[in-house]
């Protein structure tokens, strides 16, 4: 029985791994990753489902979140992740898709068969920025636009699926700042009635607004997007709202940095660093 029950399990997809987590109750606190190593670090703490961020992707290449990472590289990223999680169902930022309407379906089905569980779209023009830290100087396509984009994504969403690789689409929209929040609402209503798995928009101003667009959407699932910093929503703000995934994209790459910062300082003026995990603890992991 014990054998079966494990072969049962192994044979649920990453994508049925994430829509049990959906399906709970309360909201699942969803860490970004940048690499496998922060990936093992985070599945072996015990999170539910995680998110390779593109913007941690590109900083562990020196580059900036502006759509200078290929397709090519953010697959070989997932593909390692995913053998990291040890089963950790994990959501692969998809950017704008790499391109147009063909370079998007070839995104959703390659992170698919990479073993991804979802893939994020968003309706960024390129080249994309980080919307934290852009603000209103973001740029988006027009809403007719965005729905053709995540239109295309969805019909590859079912492509993969028919091919034997089962996967969600996540449909994100980051034009609150430029646009203004209906407009985002109005972008995740049409998310949803083209049937997206989950909806997001991005880098809302308060409560408020996110209680707003949760009166919106009645069948998709929402996401809810935060950087660390104090004063944020708790996992049970984030339930109470509605939303169903809280994810803190960039944390692991803030302390990582922050943690290499001092290390190096330390270690360059003093020949030692301080509060290093023991090499055996590194083989380990």
């Amino acid at each position: 029985l014990a054998a079966a029950a494990a072969a049962q399990c192994s044979a649920i997809s990453a994508a049925g791994k994430l829509r049990s987590v959906l399906r709970a109750p309360g909201a699942v606190v969803c860490p970004g990753v940048h690499d496998a190593l922060s990936t093992k670090v985070f599945a072996e703490a015990g999170a539910q489902v995680l998110f390779l961020s593109g913007f941690g992707a590109s900083a562990c290449r020196g580059e900036p979140d502006a759509g200078i990472i290929t397709r090519v590289e953010m697959e070989d990223v997932a593909r390692q992740c995913v053998r990291a999680a040890g089963g950790v169902p994990l959501i692969v930022d998809g950017d704008t898709g790499f391109g147009g309407a063909s370079n998007l379906r070839r995104t959703i089905r390659g992170f698919a068969q990479a073993g991804a569980a979802a893939v994020s779209i968003e309706d960024q023009a390129f080249p994309k920025r980080c919307t934290f830290a852009a603000g209103t100087g973001v740029r988006v396509v027009d809403r007719e636009a965005a729905v053709a984009r995540v239109r295309a994504a969805l019909r590859a969403r079912d492509e993969s699926r028919d091919a034997g690789n089962d996967v969600l689409v996540i449909a994100r929209t980051d034009c609150r700042a430029a646009l203004g929040l209906d407009e985002a609402i109005a972008r995740c209503a049409a998310f949803e009635a083209l049937g997206a798995d989950i909806v997001y928009a991005e880098n809302l101003q308060g409560k408020d607004e996110y209680a707003k667009l949760r009166d919106e959407i009645s069948s998709s699932h929402l996401m809810l997007a935060q950087l660390q910093h104090d004063g944020m929503l708790s996992p049970a703000d984030v339930a109470s709202l509605g939303f169903d995934l809280s994810l803190v994209g960039v944390t692991a790459l803030q302390a990582y940095i922050a943690t290499l910062q001092k290390a190096a300082t330390s270690l360059v003026e003093t020949g030692t660093a301080p509060n290093l995990a023991p090499f055996d603890e590194v083989k380990r992991v």
